[in-house]
């Protein structure tokens, strides 16, 4: 993908998480888990989509914000890396219902 579409990406998702497409994603709780915690997630992404923050995941591996009109050519493999990290959280929580486990640890990004 080039920097035009990964940008016209980039711009969709803060609008669909202002939308709540973040705390629709994660659900009902799973066992060890309150439905506040899940709303507060939800609400975080929320909040950094409408300052139009966006994860980076920097080389240390250490995943932390920048405002979606200070990205760069060079910080298209970090974003996509942060992307990476909250959809296999995601992808855990959904196999982790199926069996009837407690729910993986939280990213620290997204608390």
């Amino acid at each position: 993908m080039g920097w035009e579409g990964f940008m016209q990406t980039e711009r969709s998702q803060p609008r669909q998480r202002r939308e709540g497409k973040l705390r629709a994603a994660l659900g009902v709780p799973l066992p060890g888990e309150a439905v506040e915690l899940l709303d507060q997630i939800g609400e975080r992404g929320r909040l950094r989509a409408e300052q139009g923050l966006v994860p980076i995941k920097g080389e240390g591996g250490k995943i932390y914000y920048k405002h979606i009109d200070d990205l760069n050519r060079l910080d298209m493999h970090f974003r996509t890396a942060a992307e990476r990290v909250t959809v296999e959280w995601l992808k855990e929580r959904v196999e982790r219902r199926k069996r009837g486990a407690d729910a993986p640890p939280i990213p620290t990004h997204l608390r």
